[in-house]
């Protein structure tokens, strides 16, 4: 006889079981356009040693069409914004429980009216704020709290007419029928209408935190992304280099991607894994079954201006070599693998992200404002490199 726990993963396959007859072109080899080197022109930075702003750790860049750029800081929980010509204008929100308020600020939505929004991990939550910070209104994508919801918010994203967010909750029961509930919450652009939960999928879990299942418990958690189309591109399987195009009801449309197989990891790499919702927020590696690989998929995004996919794995995320930030693969809209892109600043800046923010712009990231092992200070070794201070740079792609 099947256990609770073996009913929940059936469940947890068969929510995310994929349709043989969708669309699929993977790229067997090298892409069509060769690998391209960009070249970058900086035009400012903001943060950094000397700089008059200081950041603490950063989770989100977007432009907004009026030519602001806009970061958001997670520990600080508020939203630097900066001019075209990188002069700091305004700073929006700020950590509290209060009307235009957040804690564990999370992603930054555009909706209409020229309002912005800004997600909140816990109590899962998007507050709107009008383009000079005055609160407007509360969302609660993941569930109200008054239904008994204590759900967590884990990215925020908008797009053409559709505003979207990953989240999860707890379920605790005996130790046979408790599970994790994972899903991604879409609504109209404004986020004012009913918010429906597609791509669920449950995973049991120990209501102790002793026993862990990465393979298991993987969901795609800032790994997606929203096309001009106001589709949702999303890595829908761990191990495999395959987006899949979904509608906002869910339904997979197609699916492109590249064969190539998943990094590695080193034993440090091991050392930082865990569940996103730890519950008792302990390591135990004993009992903790950890992959031997990183994910296929680390980052998505679409280039504003073109609207090709630009796909960052662990690969190119890693292990590159002296002079190289990072290595994004490039899809065009239609799927096809056209090319690798170099970003060339590996001499400057050893770590950081990568935001294309349109009208030609590439912002990245310096830093990642965090530990280089993300455990507790004293078991950091001894040679380990100093952090590097968290800095904005804006380039010119020429």
């Amino acid at each position: 006889m099947k256990t609770a726990a073996a009913l929940l993963l059936c469940l947890s396959s068969a929510v995310l079981a994929r349709a043989d007859d969708v669309p699929t072109r993977i790229a067997p080899g090298p892409p069509s356009g060769g690998v391209v080197t960009l070249a970058l022109e900086e035009l400012w930075r903001a943060g950094g040693d000397d700089g008059d702003v200081l950041f603490g750790r950063l989770n989100d860049i977007l432009r907004h069409p009026n030519g602001e750029i806009m970061v958001l800081d997670n520990q600080l929980c508020q939203v630097e914004v900066f001019g075209p010509d990188g002069a700091h204008r305004r700073t929006l929100g700020r950590e509290g429980d209060g009307p235009g308020e957040v804690r564990q600020a999370i992603g930054l939505a555009f909706l209409p009216g020229d309002l912005v929004g800004i997600g909140s991990g816990f109590p899962g939550k998007m507050v709107t704020l009008t383009l000079d910070g005055a609160p407007v209104a509360t969302r609660y994508p993941i569930g109200e709290p008054s239904d008994g919801n204590i759900g967590v918010m884990i990215s925020l994203r908008s797009g053409p007419g559709l505003l979207a967010a990953t989240g999860g909750r707890l379920v605790f029961d005996t130790p046979e029928t408790s599970y994790t509930e994972r899903f991604l919450a879409v609504s109209d652009a404004d986020g004012t209408g009913e918010f429906t939960r597609i791509l669920p999928r449950r995973t049991p879990i120990d209501p102790t935190g002793r026993l862990w299942d990465e393979a298991a418990d993987y969901y795609f958690d800032g790994r997606w992304t929203i096309d001009p189309d106001g589709h949702i591109l999303v890595p829908l399987e761990r191990d495999r280099y395959v987006i899949s195009v979904v509608d906002r009801g869910g339904r997979e449309l197609r699916r492109f991607g590249r064969e190539l197989a998943p990094r590695r990891r080193t034993a440090a790499d091991k050392d930082r894994a865990g569940p996103i919702i730890n519950v008792n927020g302990q390591r135990n590696d004993d009992a903790w079954e950890i992959c031997d690989t990183d994910e296929a998929v680390g980052r998505i995004m679409v280039d504003p201006d073109t609207g090709d996919v630009w796909v960052l794995t662990p690969h190119g995320a890693n292990d590159q070599p002296d002079g190289v930030l990072q290595t994004w693969d490039v899809f065009a809209p239609d799927g096809e693998f056209v090319r690798e892109v170099i970003v060339p600043l590996g001499h400057e800046i050893r770590e950081g992200f990568c935001y294309l923010v349109g009208d030609g712009l590439l912002v990245v990231q310096r830093g990642t404002g965090t530990s280089l092992v993300e455990n507790d200070a004293a078991t950091e070794p001894a040679d380990a490199e100093e952090p590097e201070p968290l800095e904005v740079i804006c380039y010119r792609i020429r």
